[in-house]
């Protein structure tokens, strides 16, 4: 993973938010060395205005001597694909969102999963394949337009295909070849994420009037089952329908993909923001504690290191928030050597981060351990058991057994470039 000093990601946040936020690390900050004399005449052409301003106003900032608190932003690349190809081990899938490098003619690429899936299909139905006619072909009509779509419409039906949709799909692409080449496509380029796409819809429990799990950090997840309920009623002698969302069975449903992949996302979220900002008492208390030094705890923090720890044991992911209850006289309750591995992947010094769904935010001298976190993240991710982990659950099966396609691939996440970009 590239390092950066906090100007050059100043800089780089600069660029990537005039435009250039899918260009390589080296690319951004090359072309703010190009314009940075020129930086305000360019405001007009930015992408994200407010952002861009914002940006240019604390490097001017910093070029005085002055300290402007101006936070860097930080996206991942598909926050979604990175945790289906994480806890699928799809190597195709980490690929296409960064969760493994990628590499294109031995050149290591930021790559854009909604670029790539949308010029595969541009190609498919430009020129067809063994398997694939072309638009003339399907029609008859040798002048039939080629490509219809756009990349902004791939991204949008990519998005919610993952979680299930198929009206949005079905909406960009209609109903005939080119939804079949969509199809197509993603089972090619990510098959353990779409294949799983796929098994939620079928995991659906028809008598079910809540879904409920629970994630590594003891997060309690209820989702009640609504449907829509119609009722008409009269006034003036005529009929009108009132619709209200009510808790009750569903035949079919397909929220359970997109709210387990959610809740992943909002443990992702906790995890960060209690790994970057921890509190160094706590963690020097932890440390105390291993030696055989510090406080007795109580029986509140008993309960909840083995409600953590057991959670690890079935997950395979130990969530950072059993820091806050280890004392001298329960910290034997759990391995040693998986405590020191938390300990010692928190950076040397906490910083605070904020968070808007994927997108990470703190200071620019920070950005290196902010994208570290991140990759260890996907990385734990990946390393856990946390797709049977919860598929136990949802499914009320405690014997069930899942294998990642690769089950070495957490291996190359730590270092992995653009993860957050």
């Amino acid at each position: 993973m590239q390092k950066f000093s906090g100007a050059q990601y100043l800089a780089i946040d600069i660029a990537s938010n005039y435009g250039l936020d899918k260009k390589t690390w080296n690319e951004r900050l090359s072309w703010f060395e190009a314009h940075k004399d020129k930086l305000h005449e360019m405001l007009a052409t930015s992408e994200t205005p407010a952002l861009y301003f914002a940006g240019v106003s604390a490097y001017e900032a910093m070029k005085a001597g002055e300290a402007s608190g101006y936070p860097i932003s930080l996206d991942a690349t598909s926050s979604g694909l990175q945790i289906l190809s994480a806890i699928t081990g799809d190597r195709k899938a980490a690929e296409l969102c960064n969760v493994i490098p990628s590499w294109l003619n031995g050149v290591l690429k930021r790559a854009d999963a909604y670029t790539g899936v949308y010029d595969i299909m541009c190609q498919r139905l430009m020129h067809g394949g063994p398997e694939v006619k072309t638009l003339a072909d399907v029609t008859g009509d040798k002048q039939a337009p080629q490509v219809k779509i756009s990349r902004s419409d791939c991204k949008d039906a990519i998005m919610t295909a993952l979680y299930g949709s198929e009206a949005v799909p079905k909406k960009v692409f209609g109903e005939g070849h080119q939804l079949h080449v969509f199809h197509e496509v993603m089972e090619e380029v990510a098959p353990a994420a779409w294949e799983l796409n796929k098994a939620f819809l079928d995991m659906w429990n028809p008598d079910a009037l809540v879904n409920s799990w629970v994630l590594p950090d003891n997060f309690h997840v209820h989702v009640k089952v609504m449907a829509k309920e119609v009722e008409t009623v009269q006034f003036m002698n005529v009929p009108y329908d009132c619709e209200r969302k009510v808790n009750m069975c569903k035949e079919s449903g397909r929220s359970l993909g997109a709210n387990t992949i959610h809740s992943i996302d909002g443990m992702i979220v906790r995890e960060m923001t209690r790994r970057c900002n921890y509190d160094p008492v706590v963690v020097q208390r932890v440390w105390d504690a291993l030696e055989g030094k510090g406080v007795i705890g109580n029986d509140a923090d008993d309960n909840l290191v083995l409600e953590l720890w057991h959670l690890y044991e079935e997950s395979g992911y130990l969530s950072a928030r059993i820091l806050d209850h280890l004392r001298v006289d329960n910290v034997d309750l759990i391995d040693e050597a998986v405590l020191r591995e938390l300990l010692l992947s928190l950076p040397t010094k906490p910083f605070a981060i904020m968070a808007i769904h994927d997108c990470f935010r703190c200071l620019p001298n920070y950005g290196n351990d902010l994208r570290w976190q991140y990759n260890n993240q996907l990385m734990l991710l990946a390393r856990s058991k946390m797709l049977q982990f919860l598929l136990r659950q949802i499914l009320e099966r405690k014997d069930l057994k899942v294998s990642p396609l690769d089950a070495d691939m957490w291996r190359e996440i730590p270092e992995t470039e653009y993860a957050l970009s």
